[in-house]
């Protein structure tokens, strides 16, 4: 079993999508990942960030890191076989995939690499997908 990143990593991950594009295997330099991160926070792009748009920042990366976890800890719980991935059985299982019925999209849909089966990064497409979102345009699921 892989270890999470850092609830700080993960935060300045999540609030800079920009970051994960990264192609596999590649590091970024820490210096891209704080300028992303510093760019992401600053608000009226004046170069600097005030201590409002620094707490705005950091509460929003701290609300989708504890997405993040719960969605891992949702990923894991579905995966009764522990094979680090969700296959066909697993994904009709899936409250998500129950609700939306016959027009449930099919599991390939999700599948970006061609294996058969989700893991964690398109088992979180799936639900960005397929979540119902509140009213005022945020995600049910933060």
């Amino acid at each position: 079993m892989t270890r999470a990143p850092a609830a700080g990593a993960l935060a300045l991950l999540l609030c800079c999508p920009g970051l994960a594009q990264t192609p596999a295997g590649a590091t970024r330099p820490a210096a891209d990942a704080a300028a992303a991160a510093f760019q992401a926070w600053d608000r009226n792009a004046d170069g600097q960030l005030s201590l409002q748009e620094f707490r705005a920042g950091w509460q929003r990366a701290q609300a989708l890191a504890r997405a993040q976890a719960g969605l891992q800890r949702q990923f894991a719980a579905i995966d009764g076989n522990r094979d680090g991935g969700l296959d066909a059985g697993e994904y009709a299982k899936l409250v998500l995939v129950k609700n939306a019925g016959r027009g449930a999209p099919p599991l390939a849909r999700f599948d970006g690499d061609g294996n058969g089966k989700l893991g964690f990064a398109e088992y979180v497409k799936l639900v960005e997908a397929l979540a119902p979102r509140q009213p005022d345009g945020g995600d049910a699921r933060r």
